[in-house]
């Protein structure tokens, strides 16, 4: 049996503040609540969800992820309007977003 990992990913070439990050999530939020990973603790207690940052490196340098783990895949449409809001709140920072599925 495959794996698969529906989740959707912000990476840049400068780090993000708090402030970012949080704005990207409620981004992500605000168009795919409903396909948002909801995790329970022992208790079976719903514990918040969370951006996932992580550094990784290519051959022109330093990237940073930011990474939101979903229960399900996003619809194209979903995708398209996630980028949308991120490229119109983000203007200043380059960066680019992926939506997809990891087998």
């Amino acid at each position: 049996m495959a794996f698969i990992k529906h989740f959707t990913r912000m990476i840049t070439r400068e780090e993000l503040s708090d402030e970012d990050v949080i704005e990207y999530f409620d981004i992500v939020q605000s168009v795919v609540a409903t396909k948002l990973l909801t995790a329970y603790d022992q208790e079976k207690e719903q514990v918040g969800i969370e951006v996932i940052s992580y550094e990784d490196e290519d051959k022109e340098g330093a990237l940073f992820i930011y990474e939101i783990v979903l229960d399900e895949m996003i619809l194209p449409t979903e995708g398209d309007e996630i980028s949308t809001i991120l490229f119109d709140e983000f203007e200043d920072i380059t960066f680019s977003f992926e939506a997809s599925i990891e087998i």
